[in-house]
């Protein structure tokens, strides 16, 4: 009996050999990794992996690459300055050094003014010699991948951490706007 003819490949180059053996090596290397982070968000300890903290940003493009904290200083009328924002009035202090407020949580810092419009009347209420008239509302950011601890970020750059702030001042108004005056309502007093 005849047997049906076997279909024979050749076998590929040698070049289309290597070429899978590098992509099998490739995807790998980023099963490996990617089981590193989440061995990571496990333990929740970045020290064992400083490496993964930078290469999270490259790999997530849309996750905001800047740190923000919002400082809020009043000047008074004698024309000293006082911060305003944060204030020990603010009861929620959350983060890993727990400096962060409910504004700083905000990425739109839409409650910032109307927080530190509250701060502005209740500190009119205790400072009545010197009372606060000008608010200036700042925020300063910098790069998140500085929020890696200095120890950490020198043993693996090889260069000490740099300071790289930058300030800009998101508004200025008056503390004796509407809705700010501490001033007793106009009347006879009867």
């Amino acid at each position: 009996m005849d047997q049906p003819a076997r279909l024979s490949f050749p076998r590929p180059p040698v070049i289309l050999r290597m070429v899978r053996a590098a992509a099998s090596i490739g995807v790998v290397i980023y099963l490996g990794a990617l089981g590193g982070f989440l061995l990571q968000s496990v333990l929740g300890d970045a020290a064992p992996f400083p490496l993964s903290y930078f290469f999270t940003w490259d790999m997530f493009p849309s996750h905001n690459t800047r740190s923000l904290r919002r400082v809020a200083v009043g000047r008074t009328a004698a024309g000293k300055f006082v911060r305003l924002h944060p204030s020990a009035v603010q009861q929620y202090r959350g983060g890993v050094r727990g400096d962060l407020t409910h504004v700083d949580l905000d990425a739109r810092g839409l409650a910032y003014r109307d927080s530190v419009e509250q701060i502005v009347r209740l500190a009119a209420a205790m400072r009545l010699a010197d009372p606060v008239t000008h608010v200036y509302l700042f925020e300063k950011s910098w790069p998140s991948k500085y929020n890696y601890p200095g120890d950490l970020y020198e043993a693996w750059a090889g260069v000490p951490k740099p300071d790289r702030v930058a300030w800009r001042v998101v508004d200025e108004f008056d503390a004796a706007g509407p809705g700010l005056q501490n001033d007793p309502p106009a009347g006879d007093g009867s």
